[in-house]
């Protein structure tokens, strides 16, 4: 069973987050005033995912302001999403939040960023 494990969980292993995470992180803080990261479980992928946000627009919402854009800008109920589990999303565990105060790497040249319309048009509107 561990060796199927370490066939796909790469070189680093369950610290695959310091290849890609912390370094996206650490690139964005070097471009933009204000960095955040946020994560979820992702029941498809049997896994916790993490983003990180970047703006030169501050990203602290408390959850009072998070349920009232949210109120705002979306008809309905959303099914998976409130002030609160936003709230809580930002929390990382001690091992991520050191490898991010501690990243140093930068990427440089072709790297791919991935963005939707919608995120921009929340933060902007700040």
């Amino acid at each position: 069973m561990f060796r199927a494990y370490k066939r796909r969980a790469g070189p680093a292993g369950i610290f695959s987050h310091t290849e890609v995470f912390s370094s996206n992180y650490n690139t964005l803080r070097q471009v933009f005033k204000y960095v955040a990261t946020y994560t979820a479980h992702i029941p498809s992928y049997a896994d916790i995912w993490g983003w990180v946000m970047a703006s030169d627009f501050s990203l602290e919402l408390n959850v009072e302001e998070i349920y009232l854009r949210m109120r705002q800008r979306i008809k309905g109920e959303n099914r998976y999403m409130d002030g609160k589990t936003f709230s809580s999303a930002s929390t990382l565990s001690k091992v991520v939040h050191n490898s991010l105060d501690n990243e140093t790497h930068v990427h440089r040249g072709s790297c791919k960023v991935h963005t939707w319309p919608w995120q921009a048009r929340l933060i902007n509107q700040a």
